[in-house]
């Protein structure tokens, strides 16, 4: 054994017993340490992120709260793995990027987009590995990197974000504090009235509204209303609508407005729905199907956190018309609602708002009556206590307030008693928002679009259903997997045919956020926000790819998989998607890994391995090379609608 490798041991021992395992030591958070740093002027700011990858455009900025310019970004962790192995680290990238593990350094690279040179293989323990990453911005360019690993078993991936770890500190806490209070006063909706010195554009959420008042009394129920105008927060701990009314009038005057919106009729009244037995169990089976439990209760009140109990349905909606109404089209009059669109039929949704209703509290009959001038004094409270700051609808507004920058009155006064707008804040949200406001009100002005992606996909539940739910990959890989360009297709709910239209599980639509989502998750994972262009398909490599999918001579990939207009030959477990539209949906580099290792990719995925240590079993195509027969599977499945399926044997 040389003195060279012995002294390599001896450091990665010490670091071993240095740094705690993520078993052994309770203070270890998922995630990466990530420090930004401004070349011009040493501005720095502190995040976590889920992994060793980075894409910022030419001219913006890596983070909110630094300025657009040259950076350096530095990424610290602990990869901790159950057994120890061989590791080859590889990085494709577009600037300057030095790697150290357990304090040496094994990679210093510098690249214009292509991959780096490999390391030599090097042996992880088992417990914590401490791996450093500096990361600087090129002279011109795009700045990116991913970074990968291999072993003997397995060609280059990502690091799966499970075995990344890191300790957390003061600078960490400060910039979660700094992302806490600027989400705070975004989705509060801060500066519908505070607008004193907010940018036109930036944070993607100050474009969030409210839902629209305009036929509002054709939507919801009056009584509902009054509850919710007096206390938000009483109906929905999650509410971020204030309570507004605090006099001792205040419960006749939340009814003078309930009255008012009440009278806000549209000009077609709802279709009935009858709620009957068949309308109730083929409403049950759907909302098992759309998985309504990753973020919703059948109990009346709300008991579960981060859960909307569903047991008001038919206080807030009084007939089950209006709520199928609501399920067919959330975003109708509320564009930023959490609520995704799964584009129900009219008669799927009358069936699941038959079984909402079944479930939920029966409404009573009003006592209240409403005469003209309880709807004008309604009216005159809503023009004159702020409502239409966030609510749309054509009407006076003659509502006012302090500026922002005074933090010790107001909304974030410590005794709000005296403000008329009252959040119900922790000290905790206090602190963040005054923090913020202080120090981060800047940030307000940049986009940073792989941010708004890691706040929306948390605040949407994404992780309630990939991965859980069976043949739903998981949300990981999507970033990476997906052509930002299809995605946001796919967000906003407008195209053509699903990817398996077959699965009862369906992907929804998020239309505000989808051009965000897309983008910002391809650039969380080091990857353009905008869908690069491809190489012309080479019509021999593509020749080739027919004959791998063939059943004469190659994997039979359509027993499986429809191709064109070819249909499934024999499908065994769980049908594919249809080989002409993956082209238009995956990242070549995805693609490449998925063929290479389906189960590495996605654990329950049924796709069988055809390729093992970079050959496949069909030695006379190819020489049986796996890298050559991938892509030639690739630039045949490009040709899209114009793909030539296979020839059938017997036909």
């Amino acid at each position: 054994m040389s003195l060279r490798f012995l002294l390599i041991i001896i450091k990665v021992l010490i670091w071993a017993s240095v740094w705690p395992s993520a078993d052994d030591s309770p203070s270890l958070e998922d995630g990466l340490s990530v420090t930004f740093k401004l070349a011009a002027d040493g501005t720095a700011d502190h995040t976590v992120r889920p992994h060793f990858m980075l894409y910022v455009p030419a001219g913006e900025a890596p983070s909110p709260f630094i300025k657009p310019g040259p950076f350096t970004a530095n990424w610290e962790g602990l990869i901790h793995l159950d057994l120890r192995d061989r590791f080859i680290f590889q990085a494709e990238l577009n600037g300057s990027l030095k790697l150290e593990l357990n304090g040496s350094s094994v990679m210093e690279a510098t690249g214009t987009g292509g991959m780096t040179d490999p390391t030599k293989r090097i042996r992880l323990s088992s417990r914590s590995n401490m791996l450093k990453a500096t990361f600087t911005s090129p002279e011109k360019g795009d700045a990116f990197f991913r970074l990968y690993w291999s072993t003997p078993d397995f060609g280059n991936e990502p690091i799966p974000p499970k075995f990344l770890k890191h300790l957390p500190n003061e600078n960490l806490a400060n910039g979660k504090a700094l992302r806490h209070g600027r989400q705070l006063a975004a989705e509060h909706r801060c500066f519908k009235c505070h607008v004193d010195d907010v940018p036109d554009k930036g944070m993607p959420e100050l474009a969030m509204d409210a839902p629209a008042f305009e036929g509002i009394g054709s939507r919801r129920g009056v009584d509902w209303m009054a509850d919710w105008v007096l206390n938000p927060k009483k109906m929905r701990p999650s509410a971020k609508m204030p309570a507004m009314l605090h006099s001792s009038t205040a419960e006749s005057d939340a009814r003078l407005i309930a009255a008012y919106l009440g009278s806000l009729k549209r000009g077609q009244p709802n279709k009935p729905v009858s709620v009957d037995s068949v309308g109730i169990s083929k409403g049950q089976k759907l909302y098992k199907q759309l998985n309504c439990a990753a973020c919703h209760t059948l109990e009346k009140e709300p008991v579960v956190t981060g859960k909307l109990a569903i047991g008001q349905a038919q206080r807030k909606f009084e007939q089950a018309g209006a709520l199928s109404a609501f399920l067919q089209n959330p975003q109708a009059h509320y564009k930023w609602i959490r609520m995704p669109n799964f584009a129900l039929a009219e008669k799927e949704a009358n069936a699941l708002a038959a079984f909402l209703f079944s479930k939920s509290t029966p409404n009573k009959a009003s006592s209240q009556a409403y005469d003209a001038s309880k709807i004008a004094a309604g009216k005159k409270l809503i023009s004159s206590h702020g409502c239409l700051n966030c609510h749309s609808m054509k009407l006076e507004n003659s509502f006012s307030v302090v500026a922002i920058s005074d933090l010790a009155k107001g909304c974030l006064a410590d005794s709000p008693e005296g403000s008329s707008a009252h959040f119900g804040f922790s000290s905790a949200e206090r602190l963040a928002l005054r923090l913020f406001m202080k120090k981060g009100m800047a940030s307000l002005g940049q986009t940073s679009l792989a941010e708004f992606a890691l706040r929306q996909t948390a605040d949407s539940n994404c992780r309630n259903c990939h991965g859980q739910m069976e043949s739903v990959p998981p949300f990981e890989v999507l970033g990476g997997k997906l052509k930002p360009s299809w995605a946001e297709k796919l967000l906003l709910g407008t195209l053509d045919e699903r990817a398996r239209p077959w699965l009862h599980a369906r992907m929804p639509a998020f239309p505000a956020r989808a051009s965000g989502l897309a983008k910002g998750l391809a650039m969380l994972n080091g990857h353009s926000p905008v869908t690069p262009q491809e190489p012309p398909v080479d019509p021999e490599k593509a020749k080739i790819g027919r004959k791998l999918v063939s059943a004469n001579g190659g994997f039979f990939c359509f027993s499986c998989h429809a191709i064109g207009g070819l249909k499934p030959a024999q499908v065994f477990d769980a049908q594919g998607v249809n080989l002409a539209k993956v082209g238009d949906r995956l990242l070549p580099e995805y693609f490449r890994r998925w063929m290479s290792s389906p189960l590495r990719v996605d654990p329950q995925t049924k796709m069988p391995a055809y390729f093992n240590q970079g050959q496949s079993a069909l030695f006379d195509i190819l020489g049986g090379d796996a890298d050559k027969q991938i892509e030639a599977l690739h630039h045949y499945i490009r040709l899209g609608s114009e793909i030539v399926p296979p020839e059938v044997p017997g036909q």
